[in-house]
């Protein structure tokens, strides 16, 4: 829920704003030498081309216009709308950083600077510039908002609550220092301290339903049922027709068990849905979203009898059947979504999955390059297609999609990293290994792409000092995952700090009950430590749950019954 709320790259618009006011304004130059037009007639073209929407016209007669007016921050600034605009992020942020060495200390301008970044998702440079801005101007409400929403997103929580603390001292009424304290504090699950600062939000602005919202999902987390029921009857009250609300009180009484509750609401909506036709969807996916698939199927069905080409229908059908494991008729359902639909895409890739599971790994793959060929420029399609031929174990032909994928799109983490453990299934680890080096250096806060790094040092025997660091990094992010605590438990073990390695992997071993490979390192340090009863006994356990190629883990349990007492 967090990250839905704060998680949010800036607006173009909300950047050409700020843009617009970044450095103080020159109007250009009028001036016209013998017959040649001056800068003051091109911006004036410019703008006038900008809005009949010719954005390519009125930035070649822009950059005419800069080139005859240097020294115009007016000029400058319209380019960079142009450019954000276009979505040309590099050209905006040479020109706003050309503006700051001009006017190191001037706000707007390191605002912008911060904002581009985050639209570019480089968090520490977008952290950096809003530091910067938040010294020389350390009451903007403003400026601590985009900041804590830059620490959220590298999952810098401790820092975000330290910055909405101080603006709340700052101003105790700020409703962003408390909603989003909230927010936070709902998703480190510290309900309590969560709790009183969206109630406060609630009290500063009591018509706003997004802090409600977020209180029902921390209710809902400790079991208040009642406040659950509450808080949805206080948006009502203020706002009758309210769907978003209406819908959760329905599913909150069907998640519950209030099969009669949810009924009434239901039908209600169903009565609504002849006025509006969202509603009856909304209650589809409110089943489909409960596991409800033969209720979603039946209601999705009544929908299509009197719009049987909705793409976006057929594809939630699809999902429904998928959930009743109806194969045929998801099939059905997701290739009748067209192509023109916004929803093709997940739809082909659900048919490549569903071909790949009923057996028929070649129609998948068809499915796939077909959707590759039509549509050459997602990324995304290149990643599920490598996914198809890592199943498959065709590891170069699924390096070949990867790496196609990356030529549209360089710095796509998601692409990068499946190609890393790709080249490692391959046994490939120094092609591995750069694949993991270039997510880390996109993401710096990719916990998966550290562990993966980390451990795969730790199998190597080498860079163990790194590998600590590196897997330690990973446990801020993800203090809970099972894998990531083997990992450090691991690299213990292969320096020989035995001791420390049974308590991680012991923990470790809590946290992932069911992993094999864990219960066996579990097991080998055991026996480092002289205790070979406990290692047996981890070794048996690693065996029940292991699957194939269990004759190295089958010797070591020989190896150890063989020995004396």
């Amino acid at each position: 829920m967090l990250i839905k709320l704060l998680n949010i790259l800036i607006p173009v618009g909300m950047i050409l704003h700020m843009a617009a006011c970044a450095v103080p304004q020159r109007i250009p130059s009028a001036e016209v030498k013998s017959g040649d037009a001056g800068g003051y007639y091109y911006y004036t073209e410019s703008r006038l081309m900008r809005r009949r929407g010719k954005l390519d016209r009125a930035l070649e007669l822009l950059k005419k216009a800069a080139a005859k007016d240097k020294d115009s921050i007016l000029l400058k600034n319209e380019l960079v709308q142009l450019y954000l605009q276009q979505g040309d992020y590099k050209a905006a942020l040479t020109i706003v950083q050309d503006s700051i060495q001009e006017h190191p200390e001037y706000v707007p301008s390191l605002v912008v600077l911060g904002s581009i970044y985050a639209a570019i998702d480089q968090h520490a440079e977008a952290i950096e510039a809003y530091e910067k801005a938040l010294v020389l101007d350390s009451k903007s409400e403003n400026i601590h908002f985009l900041l804590g929403s830059e620490y959220v997103k590298i999952k810098q929580f401790d820092k975000a609550i330290r910055l909405y603390q101080d603006l709340i001292r700052i101003n105790p009424e700020s409703f962003n220092g408390h909603f989003c304290l909230g927010s936070i504090y709902a998703s480190l699950k510290n309900y309590d301290k969560a709790e009183v600062a969206l109630l406060k939000a609630i009290e500063l602005k009591p018509r706003y339903e997004r802090p409600f919202f977020e209180l029902i999902s921390v209710y809902e987390a400790i079991g208040k049922h009642k406040k659950v029921i509450q808080t949805y009857d206080k948006i009502l009250a203020v706002n009758p027709d309210n769907l978003r609300a209406t819908v959760g009180l329905g599913r909150f009484y069907l998640k519950t068990g209030q099969s009669k509750e949810a009924e009434t609401i239901f039908e209600e909506l169903k009565l609504r849905s002849k006025s509006d036709p969202r509603v009856i969807k909304q209650i589809a996916l409110i089943y489909l979203d409960e596991k409800k698939y033969k209720e979603a199927s039946h209601t999705l069905q009544l929908l299509l009898k009197h719009d049987p080409d909705n793409a976006e229908i057929n594809y939630f059908l699809g999902m429904a059947f998928e959930g009743l494991e109806e194969t045929d008729k998801a099939i059905a359902s997701y290739e009748r979504v067209n192509k023109t639909s916004s929803y093709h895409r997940s739809a082909v890739v659900h048919l490549g999955f569903l071909y790949n599971e009923a057996g028929d790994a070649e129609k998948a793959i068809q499915v796939m390059k077909e959707a590759v060929e039509q549509d050459p420029e997602q990324p995304e399609l290149y990643l599920f297609l490598g996914a198809l031929y890592e199943e498959m174990e065709s590891y170069g032909k699924a390096i070949i999609a990867l790496k196609n994928g990356l030529k549209i799109q360089p710095d796509n983490v998601k692409l990068h990293f499946r190609l890393g453990v790709v080249y490692d299934k391959a046994n490939d680890k120094k092609s591995s290994i750069k694949e993991m080096k270039a997510v880390i250096n996109i993401d710096q806060a990719h916990a998966e792409a550290l562990n993966y790094l980390g451990y795969t040092y730790a199998e190597l025997g080498t860079n163990l000092d790194e590998a600590e660091s590196l897997i330690k990094k990973a446990m801020k992010y993800k203090p809970n995952d099972g894998y990531i605590v083997d990992s450090l438990g691991w690299v213990y073990y292969k320096k020989g700090s035995y001791k420390k390695a049974v308590k991680l992997l012991e923990e470790a071993a809590k946290l992932a009950p069911d992993d094999a490979t864990i219960l066996e390192h579990l097991g080998d340090a055991y026996i480092k430590i002289d205790n070979p009863k406990k290692g047996l006994e981890y070794y048996k356990k690693a065996l029940e749950k292991k699957g194939d190629d269990t004759k190295a883990l089958e010797e070591k349990i020989q190896h150890v019954e063989k020995q004396p007492g």
